[in-house]
């Protein structure tokens, strides 16, 4: 049992870690984070396009508990593309939702928990965090991107324009997004974290001091 004491209290430690940050999200930082949420899609998306208008937008839900306005989607993207019109001459308009706490904060909680709770020297650990963070944002805006995209595409207001094809692989790759979506955001962090703590070498220290 003794070989596998450090191995258990990191477990132990990164689930307390994780736990504290999930109780964090229903007492009020779901919010701040919601906000900052928005503000990452819109300086990604809002002037990406030249006569796409995309916006996210705080979404008025009508959920009846605190857990329900967790698990629904908490942010409307709002998509107004200038090259389509309607018959009576107004713009062709689109919404979805997100949830910006099951595709942003969860994972994000997840990868900060990880590398807290691993025992190797805080210079390395923080490195090691920020480039997992900016990983895991580039990750999060590509799923964005693909969820934004393949709406357009399948709602008659496309951005690209794609024809058959490419638009059956963009939704076959959306709706694997939303399906699995929660698989995936406890997946990523890991993975990424196995991979930079692998390449920095520190799964040495979850393993027992040799004699």
């Amino acid at each position: 049992m003794k070989q596998y004491s450090q191995i258990l209290y990191f477990t132990l430690k990164c689930s307390g870690i994780y736990f504290a940050f999930v109780v964090l999200l229903f007492t009020g930082l779901g919010e701040g984070y919601s906000s900052y949420f928005r503000g990452f899609g819109n300086l990604l998306f809002s002037s990406h396009w030249d006569n796409v208008k995309i916006s996210f937008v705080q979404k008025n839900s009508q959920q009846t508990t605190l857990a329900q306005g967790h698990r629904t989607t908490n942010i409307t993207v709002r998509i107004n593309n200038h090259a389509y019109h309607y018959t009576n001459g107004l713009p062709v308009l689109g919404e979805l939702g997100v949830n910006s706490h099951l595709q942003g904060y969860l994972p994000t909680a997840l990868l900060l928990a990880l590398f807290i709770a691993t025992p190797i020297n805080w210079k390395r650990r923080l490195k090691a965090l920020g480039i997992g963070i900016f990983i895991l944002h580039l990750f999060i805006a590509a799923l964005l991107w693909v969820v934004i995209v393949g709406y357009t595409e399948t709602n008659g207001i496309g951005i690209y324009r794609f024809g058959d094809t490419a638009k059956g692989i963009i939704t076959w790759i959306m709706q694997i997004t939303l399906v699995n979506q929660i698989g995936i955001s406890f997946m990523m962090p890991l993975l990424l974290w196995m991979g930079i703590i692998g390449i920095m070498d520190g799964f040495r220290s979850l393993l027992p001091p040799k004699n």
